[in-house]
């Protein structure tokens, strides 16, 4: 039986090495990529955010606007358009189709120009209590620092209450465990509504 050349071993040996690199290069690359779509999430429309609606050429149905309560805004013709919880885009799109009704091609633009409902809220032993107000994607720590951290009285304990689908769920969270980064303790993005409790 014929061996394997010891040149050729060594070139094997360093393709699999080389490979095996590459597997985890893109594993890195993967989870990078992950990561920026988790930051980079398209901004949707909350109450008491402010908003322009201009059509062009039609300067009586262009309105500044804030979404009401029940996440609505009105619009000369076409009335209430259900806006919360949509991109601009989508808004638009919304818009310019109702509109069609009667308005022929009608070019719809959806500007924000104030942004008051991305707050998040903290309780506790924090030396800054109450709302805060968020201008784009932020992680617990960032939220943190932004309260000044937690009192010299508190046992690094949070609970982050988060409404999801009507029911309110609680996620601990070890203040020690994050600023460390131990595997299984995630610095997760915070949503419009949450609230920090710190004990």
């Amino acid at each position: 039986m014929m061996g394997i050349p010891a040149n050729l071993g060594a070139h094997v040996i360093g393709l699999l090495l080389l490979l095996g690199s590459a597997v985890v290069v893109s594993a890195q690359v993967a989870g990078q990529a992950e990561s920026a779509a988790v930051g980079s999430r398209p901004f949707t429309v909350g109450i008491e955010d402010q908003l322009r609606i201009v059509v062009w050429g039609e300067p009586d149905l262009t309105v500044n606007t804030k979404v009401r309560p029940d996440g609505k805004i009105t619009i000369p013709l076409i009335n209430d358009v259900d806006v919360e919880g949509k991109t601009p885009e989508e808004i638009r799109v919304v818009i310019a189709n109702r509109l069609n009704e009667f308005v022929r091609d009608p070019h719809v633009t959806v500007i924000v120009e104030q942004i008051n409902s991305f707050r998040i809220y903290f309780v506790g032993e924090v030396n800054t209590k109450g709302a805060v107000q968020l201008y784009r994607p932020t992680r617990v720590l960032q939220a943190i620092a932004m309260a000044g951290g937690p009192t010299e009285f508190s046992k690094n304990s949070i609970t982050l209450l988060r409404e999801e689908g009507g029911y309110e769920k609680r996620i601990p969270i070890d203040y020690r465990k994050l600023l460390a980064g131990t595997p299984g303790q995630e610095n997760i993005y915070l949503k419009p509504g949450d609230t920090l409790i710190f004990k």
